[in-house]
């Protein structure tokens, strides 16, 4: 019978040692998805700012070509 509970504790140890790190690795998923939420926000920053600096510059470039000519 000591053998029984022996093997039903090492059961649940185990079960409970799974448990723990399924919750470690949600954790990590989670801090992994903020952190590129965090990234993906930041590059679509970036990106937007290209644009509008690329808009104003092509604007700038054609007013300058038409005072040439």
């Amino acid at each position: 019978m000591v053998g029984k509970v022996g093997s039903l504790a090492g059961a649940g140890a185990a079960v409970a040692t799974d448990i723990a790190a399924k919750g470690a690795g949600e954790i990590a998923f989670q801090a992994q998805i903020a952190q590129l939420t965090a990234v993906s926000l930041e590059a679509t920053q970036r990106s937007v700012t290209v644009r509008t600096v690329t808009t104003e510059l092509g604007s700038i470039k054609k007013v300058a070509d038409e005072r040439v000519q």
